[in-house]
Protein backbone atom coordinates (compact mmCIF):
# COMPACT_ATOMS: atom_id res chain seq x y z
CA UNK A 1 0.00 0.00 0.00
CA UNK A 2 0.75 3.27 -0.89
CA UNK A 3 0.97 6.61 0.73
CA UNK A 4 2.94 10.13 -0.32
CA UNK A 5 4.69 8.16 -3.38
CA UNK A 6 6.05 5.68 -1.12
CA UNK A 7 5.22 2.10 0.59
CA UNK A 8 3.39 3.25 4.15
CA UNK A 9 2.30 -0.76 4.57
CA UNK A 10 2.55 -4.53 3.22
CA UNK A 11 1.20 -7.77 4.49
CA UNK A 12 2.52 -11.10 3.96
CA UNK A 13 0.09 -13.97 3.65
CA UNK A 14 0.39 -17.55 1.76
CA UNK A 15 -1.66 -20.51 1.19
CA UNK A 16 -0.76 -24.25 1.85
CA UNK A 17 -3.50 -25.55 0.43
CA UNK A 18 -4.79 -26.56 3.80
CA UNK A 19 -4.59 -23.20 5.52
CA UNK A 20 -3.73 -19.84 4.86
CA UNK A 21 -0.94 -17.93 6.54
CA UNK A 22 -1.13 -14.24 7.69
CA UNK A 23 3.22 -14.14 8.00
CA UNK A 24 3.47 -9.72 8.51
CA UNK A 25 1.08 -7.75 8.53
CA UNK A 26 2.89 -3.74 8.77
CA UNK A 27 1.78 -0.12 8.40
CA UNK A 28 3.98 2.79 8.83
CA UNK A 29 3.44 4.44 11.95
CA UNK A 30 2.30 7.74 10.69
CA UNK A 31 -0.40 5.91 8.62
CA UNK A 32 -1.89 4.05 11.27
CA UNK A 33 -5.08 4.25 12.89
CA UNK A 34 -6.58 5.18 9.08
CA UNK A 35 -8.01 1.37 8.22
CA UNK A 36 -4.83 0.62 6.07
CA UNK A 37 -4.11 -2.60 8.39
CA UNK A 38 -7.51 -3.31 7.69
CA UNK A 39 -7.82 -3.39 4.60
CA UNK A 40 -4.62 -5.25 3.93
CA UNK A 41 -5.68 -7.70 5.90
CA UNK A 42 -9.34 -8.08 4.23
CA UNK A 43 -6.94 -8.10 0.92
CA UNK A 44 -5.31 -11.09 1.76
CA UNK A 45 -8.54 -12.82 3.57
CA UNK A 46 -10.46 -12.48 -0.01
CA UNK A 47 -7.18 -13.95 -2.00
CA UNK A 48 -6.88 -16.42 0.06
CA UNK A 49 -10.35 -17.53 -0.07
CA UNK A 50 -10.21 -17.30 -3.65
CA UNK A 51 -7.40 -19.88 -3.56
CA UNK A 52 -10.24 -21.99 -1.14
CA UNK A 53 -8.83 -20.74 1.72
CA UNK A 54 -11.49 -21.21 4.83
CA UNK A 55 -8.94 -21.20 7.71
CA UNK A 56 -6.52 -18.87 8.35
CA UNK A 57 -3.90 -18.24 11.37
CA UNK A 58 -1.67 -15.18 12.00
CA UNK A 59 1.56 -15.32 13.71
CA UNK A 60 1.18 -12.02 16.03
CA UNK A 61 3.85 -10.86 18.34
CA UNK A 62 1.90 -11.65 22.05
CA UNK A 63 4.19 -8.80 23.58
CA UNK A 64 3.40 -6.12 21.03
CA UNK A 65 0.07 -4.83 22.57
CA UNK A 66 -0.91 -2.77 19.75
CA UNK A 67 -0.57 -5.63 17.05
CA UNK A 68 -2.93 -7.81 19.48
CA UNK A 69 -5.43 -4.80 19.82
CA UNK A 70 -5.24 -4.86 16.41
CA UNK A 71 -6.17 -8.70 15.66
CA UNK A 72 -8.56 -8.45 18.91
CA UNK A 73 -11.02 -5.98 17.17
CA UNK A 74 -10.55 -7.58 13.25
CA UNK A 75 -12.69 -10.62 14.48
CA UNK A 76 -9.88 -12.93 15.02
CA UNK A 77 -9.89 -15.61 17.86
CA UNK A 78 -6.93 -15.49 20.01
CA UNK A 79 -5.54 -19.05 20.56
CA UNK A 80 -3.07 -18.47 23.38
CA UNK A 81 -2.74 -21.87 24.17
CA UNK A 82 -1.01 -22.92 20.51
CA UNK A 83 3.24 -22.16 20.95
CA UNK A 84 5.51 -21.31 18.45
CA UNK A 85 9.03 -23.14 17.76
CA UNK A 86 11.72 -21.64 16.03
CA UNK A 87 15.23 -22.13 14.69
CA UNK A 88 17.93 -20.03 13.78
Amino acid sequence: MEGDGRVVGSVIAGWDGWRGSVYRLAVDPAYRRRGLGRSLLGQAERRINILGGRRLQAVVVGTDTQAVGFWRASGWEEQADRGRFVKG
